[in-house]
C-alpha cells in the first residue's frame, strides 16, 4: 500500500522478473479491466526487461500479452479480471500480481488464490493499491486482520529517490488544492472515498485559535439547524473573506433536544453573546422567537428558490478548515454527505443524502446573507472548486 510515485508497482515488477529468471514459474499479472493492461502492467514489465538488457533472452508476445523466458521456460501472463472464462483456463500458476487491488472484489482475490496450483514452493499473491477508503475490504485484510502468512509494506513518494523534481512538485500541490486526496496520494494513508462526495475541499487541523483569526480580520459566523428526530446543530466558524477560507472551530449536534437544552448548549460557548448573530432556519419561527426571548440575537436565514444550491456552491467555493478536536460532528458529515445515484443509470444526480446534512445546513445558514444579497440568490462558478 502506498502513495502515488512510491515505486510499489516498479518494485513488484522487478521482484517478479528476478523470480522468473531464477526458477521455472508461471506468473499471472492482472488488473480488473483487460483494456488497462497494455498501458500499465505490460508496458512496465517490458520496460524493466529492456532496462536490464534481457530482451535477447525473452520472447515478448505483444498480441497475447505474454512474456516467455527462453532459458527456463518461465512465463508471465497478463490478464484482465473481467475475462473470467480466460481465468478459468489457467493452471500451474506459481505467483499472482494484482495491480490496483482497490478496484478488485475480495471474492475475485479468493478465486485467484485457487488458481495457484503450481509446484513452486513459495506461492505468493502480491497486491498494490492506493488506500482510497477504509471501507474497502483491503483495510481489514491488509491492516486490521491480516493473514498470518502475509507481509504488509507501506511506502510514499519520499521512499522513491528516482522521481523528478517536477513530478514531486505536481504531487505536493495536492496539499493545497485537495488535502483529502493528498492524504491518499502523497502520504499513502487511508482516506475517504471521494467518489460522489459533495465536499472534497476540506482538511483538518488539530485546533484553531479564534482570537488570532479574529485579529487577522476573520469574521465570526454562527449557524443553527433545528430538529428533533433529526439532530439540532450549532456550528461556529470564522470567515476569511479575502482568501476564501472558512475556519470551522466548533460543531455540536444532538437529536431529541428540547429548546431549553439547546439554549443551555449555547450558553456554554463563550464567543456567543447577546450581540452575536445566530442564523437559523427561517421555517422554524417558533424557535427563533424562543431564542430571542432568551436574549440571543437569533435571525432567520434567507431562503428562496435555488437557495439550497446557492448555499452548497458557496461552501464548495471555499477552503473549509476544521478543528479536529472540536469539529467531529461536522467532520463526520463532510466525510459522508454525497450525491445520490440514479438506480437505473448508475449516475449521480443533483439530489443529496439527508442524514449527513444537518451540521452542514447550520454552517451554510451562517452565510445566508452573503449568498442571498439583496434578497436575491447569488450564483457561484462551480469550476472554482478546490
Amino acid at each position: 500500500m502506498g502513495s502515488a510515485g512510491s515505486g510499489k508497482s516498479y518494485f513488484i515488477t522487478q521482484k517478479l522478473v528476478l523470480r522468473a529468471l531464477n526458477e521455472p514459474i508461471r506468473i499471472m499479472v492482472c488488473r480488473k479491466y483487460a483494456t488497462t493492461i497494455r498501458q500499465t502492467c505490460f508496458n512496465l514489465f517490458v520496460s524493466v526487461i529492456k532496462q536490464w538488457k534481457l530482451t535477447p533472452y525473452v520472447k515478448i508476445n505483444e498480441s497475447d500479452f505474454r512474456i516467455k523466458f527462453l532459458h527456463n521456460n518461465s512465463e508471465i501472463i497478463f490478464s484482465g479480471l473481467d475475462e473470467e472464462t480466460k481465468l478459468l483456463s489457467l493452471n500451474d500458476i506459481g505467483s499472482i500480481f494484482i495491480e490496483e487491488a482497490f478496484e478488485v472484489d475480495q471474492e475475485m482475490v479468493e478465486q485467484l488464490n485457487l488458481r495457484m496450483r503450481g509446484k513452486n514452493k513459495n506461492q505468493q499473491i502480491l497486491m498494490a493499491w492506493n488506500p482510497i477508503s477504509q471501507d474497502s475490504w483491503l483495510y481489514d485484510f491488509g491492516v486490521a486482520k491480516p493473514p498470518k502468512d502475509s507481509i504488509f509494506l507501506h511506502s510514499t513518494y519520499k521512499d522513491n529517490p528516482f522521481l523528478s523534481a517536477s513530478y514531486i512538485s505536481a504531487l505536493e500541490e495536492l496539499y493545497i488544492r485537495n488535502p483529502q486526496k493528498a492524504r491518499i496520494y502523497c502520504d499513502g494513508e487511508w482516506g475517504i472515498n471521494t467518489d460522489g462526495l459533495v465536499f472534497t475541499n476540506w482538511r483538518t487541523v488539530s485546533e484553531l485559535d479564534i482570537q488570532s483569526l479574529s485579529a487577522s480580520g476573520c469574521e465570526l459566523r454562527v449557524g443553527m439547524d433545528m430538529g428533533f428526530v433529526d439532530p439540532s446543530t450549532i456550528v461556529s466558524s470564522m470567515w476569511d473573506k479575502e482568501h476564501n477560507i472558512i475556519y470551522i472551530f466548533d460543531s455540536w449536534s444532538k437529536s431529541g433536544c428540547q429548546l431549553d437544552q439547546i439554549r443551555d448548549q449555547l450558553k456554554t460557548k463563550p464567543w456567543i453573546n447577546r450581540h452575536t448573530k445566530i442564523f437559523m432556519d427561517s421555517a422554524d419561527t417558533r424557535a427563533i422567537d424562543y431564542f430571542r426571548r432568551q436574549d440571543f440575537n437569533a435571525v432567520p436565514c434567507l431562503k428562496g428558490a435555488g437557495s439550497v444550491n446557492a448555499r452548497i456552491s458557496f461552501l464548495q467555493n471555499h477552503e473549509l478548515v476544521v478543528a479536529e478536536k472540536t469539529g467531529q460532528d461536522i467532520i463526520k458529515e463532510l466525510s459522508n454527505f454525497s450525491y445520490i445515484k440514479d438506480k437505473k443509470t448508475n449516475k449521480y444526480t443533483e439530489k443529496m443524502t439527508h442524514e449527513y446534512s444537518h451540521c452542514l445546513d447550520g454552517l451554510g445558514y451562517a452565510y445566508s446573507d452573503i449568498y442571498t444579497k439583496g434578497g436575491k440568490i447569488q450564483t457561484f462558478d462551480k469550476t472554482l472548486r478546490l
